[in-house]
């Protein structure tokens, strides 16, 4: 189907078109699909005419705390720089410094030359991404090691793209050169089911999708009296209880849910017996 017949077939059946929050998600969406099957697959993301600064991790932070230098960022700036103790938007393909952040050892300068998209991908495979900076402190960190030059990537850029269901964690997984508002590719967005990488197509390819389901558990006590003798661990007692359950709920226009079933304690019991209490 196209981007948008997609879109539709998933709304009316399921929830939506995939969202993608991880690479455990993206893990998870390959190993569903059938070995011999080797193209791509549209997924929910669309650019859209909206623009906002997220960070390589998939935060959405600035708002909380910037670091820009006077007159950043500029028309065509779409990833961030930092030099000086300050934060410089540069066009996403300049070939420039970078800086890794690495869990265990905090901030480390690269000093060999590659692209926004690059130095994200070298920093996610060895060591745990581009920096992101959420206080003055971590923006002290980082000057200690970068000081007054060279430019250095960070993980800050430009991103205009939206989730279907509006989702707005911002994790991409990018072939490169499609990281940020590349144009003339399309404004909708496929996955390899080889590389596993995001490649920005036109949105009326004919693809094969990913649907996903919204899935909500909602747990619910319940008292019962008991008029008469029942052996309350009979399988087949609790299975009429859920009928009847079920027919209720329905009967009352609840009819929203895909299964009910019990949910037992940590040593395995359903059901636990209660004094009766006479109220006045």
């Amino acid at each position: 189907m196209t981007w948008t017949q997609a879109q539709s077939y998933c709304r009316e059946r399921f929830t939506d078109l995939a969202t993608v929050d991880s690479m455990d998600d993206v893990n998870t969406m390959m190993n569903t699909v059938n070995d011999g099957y080797s193209g791509s697959v549209w997924i929910g993301l669309q650019n859209t005419t909206q623009s906002r600064w997220v960070w390589s991790n998939g935060e959405d932070t600035i708002s909380q705390y910037s670091a820009w230098n006077p007159g950043d960022p500029s028309d065509g700036s779409y990833c961030v720089a930092f030099i000086s103790n300050a934060w410089h938007g540069f066009p996403c393909g300049t070939e420039l410094y970078f800086v890794c952040f690495n869990e265990m050892t905090g901030y480390i300068l690269m000093n060999i030359y590659k692209n926004w998209t690059d130095a994200q991908g070298y920093c996610k495979q060895y060591h745990t991404d581009l920096p992101t900076i959420h206080n003055s402190q971590e923006q002290s960190q980082l000057y200690a090691v970068v000081g007054d030059g060279p430019w250095a990537w960070i993980g800050l850029y430009l991103d205009s793209w939206q989730w279907s269901d509006q989702w707005n964690l911002a994790f991409r997984n990018w072939a490169t050169g499609y990281t940020y508002r590349t144009s003339g590719f399309g404004d909708c967005v496929t996955m390899s089911t080889v590389s596993k990488k995001w490649v920005q197509s036109p949105c009326n390819e004919l693809h094969h999708f990913f649907c996903f389901l919204d899935v909500k558990i909602q747990t619910v006590r319940l008292n019962l009296s008991l008029d008469g003798k029942y052996n309350l661990h009979d399988p087949s007692l609790q299975t009429a209880i859920l009928k009847k359950i079920s027919e209720k709920l329905k009967s009352a226009g609840l009819n929203s849910f895909n299964t009910i079933s019990w949910r037992t304690d940590e040593v395995g019991e359903l059901f636990h017996r209660q004094n009766k209490t006479t109220f006045n």
